[in-house]
């Protein structure tokens, strides 16, 4: 299991338990889903699926335009649009793109109010900053291994509040190890939702970056993070250092993580992100990041994106300050060839 995998169970899970409800009472009315213009593909494409799919009932979708500026989603806009039958509620907890911070617990209290589960994908969160998941409202919690949680790649998991596995439908069956004379899948946690044999290694070494978070704390990892945001923050906010360069998101450093989308008016993105490479040996990402719609939001999905530096558990103020220095060198060169 992983980040695609819990994402894919929530929704689609809880959109095959809604279309089955609805089937039994011989309503043909559409099943109504809340996203936001941050979210990544992991959420928009099963969605897209569920859309597409001429045997289910019809779903309807409404995506909230988050600030082409800020990246945050408004959270009035949620409450002019969540409905008595709205089936699900679906945030990114901080963008993948701007790293902006989501008002989570704002829309959580929303959700709440109107009787409508709310997922938060915290694929750029967990490990990283307090998450507390009854203050925020949340009823759905996805989230990678490997990522700020040190582990593997291909393990995640999905955080489902109890009682809510009810409106869950699983979306595999097999074998379990429990209740085997039945060739009727078992409806017991975490068997209903966990058949046929586990990534083993994939847990183990998640259990160990889980150890090292917890004996380093959340609260001291995040404290760090924050002081590095704070110094590139502020030296991005000096412009005259930094010619032609844009920056996607807040330009603030509060109620943001350690995640920067940079474009520059005169170099394309994977080409600052080459140069990045081989002049400085300093590993980038340039592209859409899987999230067309906050490359939409931010105008560049059709200029090929953006290069995506980001702050790591183990970066010091001296790796940023080489960073920056990078950019700034290339900004000037820019600059100053005619």
């Amino acid at each position: 299991l992983n980040a695609s995998d819990a994402l894919n169970l929530a929704i689609k899970g809880i959109a095959h338990n809604e279309r089955v409800r609805r089937h039994h009472a011989g309503s043909n009315a559409p099943v109504h889903f809340i996203t936001t213009s941050m979210d990544h593909n992991s959420v928009l494409r099963p969605l897209n699926a569920l859309a597409a799919d001429p045997l289910g009932a019809p779903v309807e979708w409404t995506c909230l335009p988050a600030h082409p500026e800020t990246g945050l989603v408004d959270p009035a806009d949620l409450k002019a649009a969540i409905r008595p039958d709205t089936a699900l509620v679906i945030a990114i907890h901080a963008s993948n793109v701007s790293g902006a911070i989501q008002p989570v617990a704002d829309l959580g209290a929303i959700c709440r109010d109107a009787g409508a589960p709310f997922l938060v994908d915290a694929a750029q969160t967990a490990g990283r900053i307090p998450i507390d998941t009854d203050a925020m409202h949340i009823d759905l919690l996805a989230f990678p291994g490997h990522k700020y949680l040190m582990g593997p790649l291909g393990a995640g998991a999905l955080f489902i509040r109890p009682g809510l596995e009810e409106r869950i439908d699983p979306l595999r069956e097999g074998g379990t190890g429990t209740t085997s004379e039945s060739d009727i899948h078992p409806d017991t946690l975490p068997d209903r939702y966990e058949p046929g044999s586990h990534n083993t290694l994939g847990i183990i070494g998640l259990s160990a970056g889980v150890q090292w978070i917890t004996d380093q704390t959340v609260d001291t990892l995040w404290a760090r993070e924050r002081k590095l945001i704070s110094q590139i923050t502020e030296s991005l906010a000096d412009t005259n250092a930094y010619p032609g360069l844009n920056l996607l998101g807040p330009n603030s450093p509060d109620n943001r993580v350690g995640v920067y989308s940079i474009t520059h008016d005169a170099i394309p993105p994977h080409e600052l992100a080459a140069v990045l490479e081989s002049e400085f040996a300093i590993l980038t990402r340039a592209g859409v990041h899987c999230a067309p719609r906050a490359h939409a939001t931010f105008g560049t999905r059709d200029t090929g994106g953006a290069t995506r530096l980001s702050v790591g558990p183990f970066n010091t103020a001296e790796d940023i300050e080489r960073a920056l220095g990078a950019l700034r060198e290339i900004c000037a060169h820019t600059a100053a060839t005619p």
